[in-house]
């Protein structure tokens, strides 16, 4: 907030021309020409992504053998296993595949391991695979750096074929074959799919490899709804760029979970409170995916497993109460440990923060740790000891790489890995301190040099109404790498005295420019109260506009995301 200036990207030239050709308002192509969206064949694509356009599967360099193995499996009877992982990542590509290979008449199990044995492959893994003689098993959304279990695993005799999209390049596991579009040598053309995406490239092309017949029962249709359902809440849960293959996998599986007839699905909407109005991104973030994270946080992930399983409603609805109470419990427990996390922030100095303890539950660390990291812009690194040892989870939000600090670290942690901006780690008790220095000298050096807030091109409040917002909402969907459109206007005024909602959160106040008003609520505004109440403008402000959800603000509003006095 209050940078020294907002930089405005000049009006493209091309503009409206374009928007006479699509038909569209002018300030809807703007935001198509920021994005790097030129022609008219372009902006059609983007409207309306196809699924066709979809890169064939068969790019993986090692899908084909993966393919093959698999039919061997379901040719010979044999079980499968899958292994997936306790988020909702993971639990919806574990679900996908395994109603896969159930309408193959394959035999295969679910597997998510505790949150207790830490991620992906353990002893408890490798014990649960050879106990219960699979000879083949498929893994989603991890097993990528699993060497040891897997090399265990091929010495009795098992084929791991490993679906995943964490990991570094460095130490892959010799599995019988590694799905992972972000190795090097993966030949996938996107490398931004989720784990529940690479699953779902799985199925493709073991789809690819049926009959005629086949693909067009209506028992597979009916799978493919699902199986979109399923990769829209896994991406958008895994907080995945929704560009490129993400944006066409979720735009479709949004429209399959609002019109799925899968009981599991269903009655995941209905405990939203979703059945009758249908999702959309925010909704997957904040209603859906904590329901099912849920069940691995505080209780086992196995629980989500058995609600997107469901064979009947009733099945359905009696796994979703299970859910709802998981969800409860994981809010009261996250409400004590954010309480005392924000507490001892407050006395933590420095460019990092990096806090553990003996009590804390594991299961709720990596949403703390967002949320102290929003609040106090650093890094945020918590950590859970269970007698010598600790697993922790860390994010960041200043555009810090956090999997890169973590590896600056990694002579002193037992294992690591993750993304830019959310990473785990495991690390013993004895080398707490020298790891709180050494992150904290890494995040220092590794320090994004601040730049202006990205707006995608001036707008005046004339160009703002209901259709033009309803029609930039055709955009969407939008998150991260795609986030909602952003304007800057220049010379407004504030129009009376703020307000600000909660305990120091957004500030709500109305602006003015030329004959226009319009109520606004400046995000994180409550710490500017006493600067907006002394200083009425003129202000540059940054903001994405959208349809008013109370009546009092009129029909539309600014949610303002920056600010600073106007030049």
């Amino acid at each position: 907030m209050l940078r020294a200036a907002l930089e405005t990207p000049k009006t493209d030239p091309r503009e409206q021309a374009l928007a006479r050709t699509l038909g569209l308002p002018d300030l809807v192509v703007r935001v198509m020409l920021a994005r790097g969206i030129e022609d008219p064949a372009q902006a059609k694509s983007f409207l309306r992504p196809d699924l066709g356009s979809l890169h064939d599967p068969f790019k993986f360099a090692q899908m084909q053998r993966a393919v093959d193995r698999i039919r061997d499996s379901l040719r010979a009877g044999d079980p499968i296993l899958i292994h997936g992982d306790y988020d909702a990542d993971g639990i919806s590509g574990t679900v996908l595949l395994h109603k896969f290979l159930s309408l193959l008449h394959g035999t295969s199990r679910p597997f998510i391991p505790a949150r207790a044995d830490g991620y992906s492959f353990s002893s408890a893994s490798v014990k649960a695979i050879q106990e219960g003689g699979f000879p083949l098993v498929i893994s989603v959304d991890n097993g990528t750096n699993a060497i040891a279990p897997i090399a265990d695993l091929k010495r009795s005799g098992v084929d791991v074929i490993v679906t995943d999209h964490h990991g570094t390049t460095e130490n892959v596991a010799d599995a019988y074959c590694v799905l992972n579009p972000r190795l090097p040598d993966a030949g996938y053309p996107d490398r931004d799919l989720a784990g529940c995406g690479v699953a779902f490239c799985l199925v493709a092309a073991m789809a690819e490899s049926l009959s005629g017949s086949m693909r067009r029962s209506s028992e597979f249709s009916d799978f493919l709804v699902d199986a979109l359902a399923y990769v829209a809440l896994g991406t958008v849960a895994d907080v995945a760029p929704l560009g490129g293959e993400n944006r066409t996998l979720v735009f479709h599986g949004l429209r399959s979970l609002n019109v799925s007839r899968n009981p599991g699905i269903r009655a995941l909407m209905d405990s939203a409170g979703l059945l009758h109005r249908g999702a959309g991104v925010e909704d997957i973030s904040f209603r859906l995916a904590p329901l099912i994270n849920a069940a691995g946080r505080v209780g086992h992930a196995d629980d989500a497993v058995k609600l997107l399983d469901a064979k009947g409603f009733p099945e359905a609805q009696a796994a979703a109460k299970v859910l709802e109470q998981h969800n409860k419990e994981r809010r009261r427990v996250e409400r004590t440990l954010q309480d005392e996390v924000m507490l001892l922030a407050a006395e933590h100095e420095g460019p990092a923060i990096v806090l553990g303890a003996d009590h804390w539950h594991p299961g709720v660390l990596g949403i703390v740790a967002a949320r102290a990291a929003e609040q106090t812009n650093k890094p945020v690194m918590l950590l859970a000891f269970d007698g010598d040892t600790a697993r922790g989870s860390g994010r960041c939000n200043t555009g810090l790489h956090l999997r890169d600090a973590l590896g600056a670290c990694s002579d002193l942690l037992e294992s690591h890995g993750g993304h830019a901006a959310a990473a785990g780690l495991e690390i013993r008790r004895a080398n707490l301190e020298a790891f709180r220095e050494r992150f904290a000298a890494a995040c220092q050096q590794m320090a994004p040099t601040e730049h202006p807030l990205h707006v995608d091109g001036p707008a005046d409040f004339s160009e703002l109404d209901p259709q033009t917002i309803r029609r930039l909402g055709a955009l969407g969907p939008f998150g991260n790498g795609h986030p909602k459109p952003r304007f800057v206007t220049h010379d407004v005024h504030l129009v009376g005295n703020p307000f600000v909602e909660g305990r120091g959160g957004h500030a709500r106040v109305r602006v003015v420019k030329g004959n226009d008003i319009l109520s606004c609520r400046i995000i994180g505004g409550g710490a500017l109260f006493e600067d907006l109440r002394r200083n009425k403008g003129p202000w540059s402000i940054a903001y994405t506009p959208r349809l008013a959800s109370r009546g009092e603000d009129g029909p539309m509003q600014l949610d303002v995301y920056d600010l600073a006095p106007s030049r």
